[in-house]
């Protein structure tokens, strides 16, 4: 993987639920401005990565081995205070299910100025520019109904649009997506992926943690193949998708035909 200027560096993560390995040994770069993209079929720890990072993991679940150096810093070693400056902050996350990533009893506009208030200095009148900015970069129609709706009032794809406005209104460099379309029909994947070719060109960097080699294919950089927990191929998404060595990956993109 590329050693250029990387924004996150993973060196020998490891990740154990009790004697299980779920993620081992696992090392790859993220630089600044760049997709990166896990991939792997159900059970192959790619969530893990992404939980692990935001040190969210279940408490099941421990990191045994390694480091997540981000900004020149080991997320391992940071105070739990000071984790949570960097979550919400300079690591935004897109889940999957936006439902479940949203307060139902608060509206979006709502939800985004708690994260702005704990994040910034900002005045009420500031964060209700920036959550309106953020919401119309996003490339919702309407960024006032949408700053007053509560998340039951969109549509899926708006719910998801909301929910990559909420992680980039504080200005992160780093978005992680875990399969942050899977839940929407083709229409609405295309703009998703439209909107993080967008968020690359502004040189916001996502790791993509996604099963769909499609929308890897044309969104990343570099690609990260996991199985059961291992890194099994790395490398240019053009050059691993052209040629693949691993027999797994191989078996990935011949089920994806």
């Amino acid at each position: 993987m590329s050693n250029f200027d990387p924004l996150l560096s993973l060196e020998e993560l490891t990740v154990k639920a009790g004697k299980k390995t779920l993620v081992d040994r696992v090392s790859f770069n993220v630089p600044r401005g760049g997709i990166v993209a896990v991939a792997g079929g159900s059970g192959s720890g790619k969530t893990t990565i992404g939980l692990s990072l935001l040190r969210l993991l279940p408490c099941a679940l421990r990191i045994r081995q390694g480091r997540m150096v981000f900004e020149g810093r080991d997320l391992l070693g940071l105070s739990d205070e000071e984790m949570r400056r960097v979550r919400g902050a300079r690591i935004g996350m897109v889940f999957q299910e936006p439902l479940s990533a949203l307060d139902p009893l608060f509206t979006i506009g709502g939800q985004m100025d708690e994260v702005l208030a704990a994040h910034t200095a900002l005045s009420k009148q500031e964060r209700h520019k920036k959550i309106l900015s953020a919401l119309d970069e996003v490339g919702l129609p309407d960024p006032q109904r949408a700053y007053r709706s509560f998340p039951h009032q969109l549509s899926g794809g708006m719910r998801q649009r909301a929910s990559v406005a909420q992680a980039i209104v504080t200005g992160p460099s780093l978005i992680i997506a875990d399969e942050p379309a899977s839940s929407l029909d083709v229409t609405l994947q295309a703009k998703i992926m439209e909107l993080f070719i967008r968020l690359k060109r502004k040189n916001i960097a996502i790791l993509l943690i996604a099963h769909d080699l499609a929308m890897i294919a044309r969104l990343a950089d570099e690609i990260v193949v996991l199985c059961k927990g291992q890194a099994v191929e790395q490398g240019p998404v053009s050059k691993v998708m052209a040629d693949p060595l691993h027999e797994y990956t191989k078996a990935l993109l011949e089920a994806a035909v």
